[in-house]
């Protein structure tokens, strides 16, 4: 399985932003060679390199600054980008600029963390994009971060092969960067095929992050990549399980390290467990905001922690649980001032149906009223109307399911030719989506909709529900770190059902077998499998009876 579209894009743009000239050869936009002149510079002034004391986890290197202030909070940036906390690490590279201005390194990471954070930041992405080609240019500059900046230069106009290859040459020209390797691994990451087996990228990551484990065992970047190449593996094995809870212990007030714990978790089946470390993580993504004075608009690790959390409930059988969650979510106001910040798009597209989604995956349909009343309001002027195709999708699946429980055939093919219109409308929208920032959960918007599409299907002819729940079923994918599945349930689940409702009691059994590979303790899919295997057990008993009667 491919990885979802933020994590190639933050792995192209990532790794492309570190290559590496190897000796003897002169930068990307460089004509001369280095003088090198910061580091005697340094030296003759007697300032430390490096400062004495990092923060837990964080690593050492070489930063183009006089302030040891400013080498510790691009080093903390760089943490935070390898551990997927963008906006947290856009703050450090901040703070690190207004206190020097000239450090390139700020600037790359500026770049790095502002990448996939909406056109609002445009602006500053430009202005460090400028001012980190203007530092690379002069003849003092450090010759490794002229490399990082070549790199991202490469990524932009040579595309993520070139970047690549780039980025391995820095791993091995600065053999001593701690940071190297890591951004090279995310970089190399091409997933898992239909059959299950890691790419040939996935193999030589997973050997790079070993290697640097064998070296730092503590690294916390380390250890989050490590985990992350599993993310999306068909089975989360233990020791990765283990490996999350080594990265949470080794700084516990690191949000990404206990959302990244409680993913795994929820993989392996154990959602209780996932609910409290994503609770964990939502606490310290408040505690951050409170700190830093930031916008819940900016905070999208907070919507992320939530949304995951309202999930995990579900898949535990806690619905009522799962949709106060949801609901406390949808409830955060939207900001007018941020209407492409990160936070902001996750509101638009998944918090602000998650409640309704949540109530229309339950095993019995509640009524429509309650369903009506969970659904999101129009949308406020001022925000990407895009993510109202999210609305109208589910809005006429529910449509469909509560008329297939009314007995209203008619109505229910309706909805289904409602919904493939919308779909077909929706798919135009590829560029808005890019434009907006939002192609990924433009994406998932089209996922669910196709699923929904075979679910509704297998309504109107459920003599052939197995036809049309099979491509939902082969199309449906694992659940990524950065948000939960689309819809909280393994595909195959509706199948079952569809065989409980027609008497086809083994059938569903193995079919909810099927469905627990996927989601694993799924209560929903257990009570399923439970009342399949009853009602299989009463058969023959009840044939028994009968021919006594008879008799």
């Amino acid at each position: 399985m491919k990885a979802s579209f933020r994590h190639v894009l933050l792995s192209a743009v990532m790794a492309g932003c570190c290559s590496a000239a190897p000796d003897g050869e002169h930068g990307y936009w460089m004509s001369s060679p280095s003088l090198n002149g910061w580091r005697e510079a340094v030296f003759r002034a007697g300032v430390p390199a490096q400062p004495a004391v990092l923060p837990p986890g964080v690593e050492m290197m070489m930063i183009g600054s006089s302030s040891p202030a400013v080498q510790i909070l691009v080093l903390e940036g760089m943490t935070h980008l390898l551990t997927f906390g963008d906006m947290r690490a856009s703050l450090k590279f901040d703070d690190a600029l207004r206190l020097d201005p000239d450090c390139l390194m700020a600037h790359w990471g500026r770049c790095m963390s502002l990448m996939g954070a909406g056109p609002e930041f445009q602006a500053q992405r430009v202005q460090s994009m400028k001012r980190m080609k203007e530092l690379a240019l002069r003849p003092d500059c450090p010759e490794q971060e002229r490399a990082y900046a070549d790199a991202l230069a490469v990524l932009l106009m040579n595309g993520p092969e070139k970047a690549r290859e780039s980025w391995k040459n820095i791993c091995t020209t600065w053999k001593r960067d701690p940071y190297a390797p890591l951004f090279y691994a995310m970089l190399l990451r091409d997933g898992f095929d239909g059959n299950g087996n890691p790419g040939e990228g996935q193999k030589e990551a997973v050997r790079v992050v070993d290697a640097v484990l064998k070296e730092r065992p503590d690294s916390q970047a380390a250890l989050f990549m490590r985990v992350l190449l599993e993310e999306v593996a068909p089975v989360i094995s233990p020791e990765t399980v283990e490996t999350a809870r080594k990265a949470a212990a080794a700084n516990p007030l690191s949000a990404s390290a206990q959302h990244l714990l409680g993913h795994c978790l929820f993989r392996t089946g154990d959602y209780e467990g996932a609910s409290a470390a994503f609770q964990s993580s939502e606490n310290l993504c408040l505690a951050w905001e409170k700190t830093e004075n930031v916008p819940r608009a900016l905070n999208d690790a907070y919507f992320r922690s939530i949304l995951y959390r309202a999930v995990s409930e579900f898949c535990a059988g806690h619905y009522k649980k799962a949709e106060a969650i949801a609901s406390r979510a949808a409830s955060v106001p939207l900001d007018g001032k941020h209407p492409l910040a990160p936070g902001t798009l996750l509101q638009l597209w998944e918090a602000r149906t998650l409640p309704v989604r949540l109530m229309l995956a339950r095993p019995s349909l509640p009524a429509q009223a309650y369903l009506l009343k969970a659904s999101p309001g129009p949308l406020p002027k001022g925000f990407p109307d895009l993510s109202n195709g999210m609305t109208a999708v589910v809005t006429q699946y529910m449509g469909a399911c509560c008329a297939a429980g009314q007995g209203r055939p008619g109505a229910v093919a309706a909805g289904f030719d409602k919904l493939s219109g919308i779909l077909r409308l929706f798919m135009e929208g590829a560029e808005v989506a890019r434009r907006q920032m939002s192609v990924s959960y433009w994406a998932r918007c089209l996922q669910m909709g196709s699923l929904y599409s075979s679910e509704i299907r297998a309504l109107m002819f459920p003599d052939s529900a197995n036809v049309w729940m099979s491509e939902a079923i082969r199309s449906q994918r694992y659940s990524s770190l950065l948000l939960p599945p689309v819809v909280p349930y393994p595909a195959e689940w509706k199948l079952a059902q569809a065989y409980l409702r027609g008497g086809k009691y083994r059938e569903c059994a193995d079919m909810c077998g099927e469905a627990l590979k996927r989601f694993p303790n799924h209560a929903g899919v257990l009570a399923t499998m439970k009342q399949a295997r009853g009602k299989e057990n009463a058969a023959p008993a009840a044939q028994a009876r009968k021919k006594n009667r008879i008799k």
